[in-house]
């Protein structure tokens, strides 16, 4: 496996596949998964957990995760099957999100609910 560098000036934020998702970057696809993300300005994202657990280091803007403003710098580890929000204030916010293993699978607060 060769060494994967990426600047700023590299980053080809493209726009999700899927509708509700985020725009981003896959840097590597596994072990470890590792993408940017950008969260656009006035974004809410529910409740929700992955079956990964995950890392997400903010390198742009700033963002509040479970109530928590974590500014550019900040990093956040989250164990997979616990469940968090994101929001972001009045700036996008650009995210580096790392898995260990995959993407893994995404599970939302409200599908726990209905059971």
């Amino acid at each position: 496996m060769a060494i994967s560098i990426v600047n700023p000036s590299d980053w080809d934020i493209t726009a999700p596949v899927v509708a509700g998702r985020h725009a981003g970057m896959t840097i590597h696809d596994q072990h470890p998964f590792f993408r940017l993300l950008e969260i656009e300005p006035d974004s809410y994202i529910a409740p929700h957990s992955h079956s990964e657990a995950e890392i997400v280091v903010v390198l742009e803007g700033r963002m509040i995760f479970n109530g928590v403003w974590c500014e550019m710098g900040a990093v956040v580890h989250v164990p997979a099957n616990e469940d968090y929000w994101h929001a972001t204030g009045d700036e996008r916010c650009v995210v580096g999100l790392i898995r260990p293993a995959t993407s893994g699978k995404i599970r939302y607060a409200e599908e726990v609910a209905a059971r």
